[in-house]
């Protein structure tokens, strides 16, 4: 009798070692779902932020080319140019551009805005004199620069 007591004790003892490797299992698998998750929606806040950042720098790129559109029609406009990009975005992309006409060159500095980002792009560009003195007059950039 002695020894079928032993036997059980020695069974109920491999249930339990068991019992515990499974609870640990269950928990080593449980971390590394909550750190790939983290990792996932880490990831596409990432992706966010610069379809974000790249959207409001497309914005800014937009007002300086309706800079350019507007100096080639009347080259001495100080005008600002403004609007809104169509985007499939869920806020508005927007652009402000500045023309500050020092003829020859011209300063065109252009702010982009999307989704709580600013892109500014600068650019200097020269506009020219056509011999019959009427539109388009001819604009060359000559500096660029891109930045937050």
């Amino acid at each position: 009798m002695s020894d079928s007591l032993t036997r059980q004790a020695a069974h109920a003892h491999k249930r339990g070692i068991a019992l515990v490797l499974v609870v640990f299992a269950i928990a080593f698998i449980t971390v590394l779902a909550v750190a790939m998750l983290d990792e996932a929606t880490l990831d596409l806040a990432i992706l966010r932020n610069h379809t974000s950042g790249l959207e409001a720098l497309y914005a800014a790129q937009a007002g300086v080319a309706e800079a350019i559109a507007a100096l080639r029609q009347a080259c001495d406009t100080t005008s600002p140019v403004s609007g809104t990009l169509n985007l499939p975005a869920d806020s508005p992309v927007t652009y402000a551009a500045l023309i500050d006409n020092a003829k020859p060159v011209v300063t065109v500095t252009s702010t982009g805005r999307a989704d709580g980002f600013t892109r500014v792009v600068t650019a200097r560009l020269v506009v020219g004199q056509p011999d019959a003195c009427r539109p388009p007059y001819p604009v060359r950039v000559v500096w660029w620069r891109e930045g937050t």
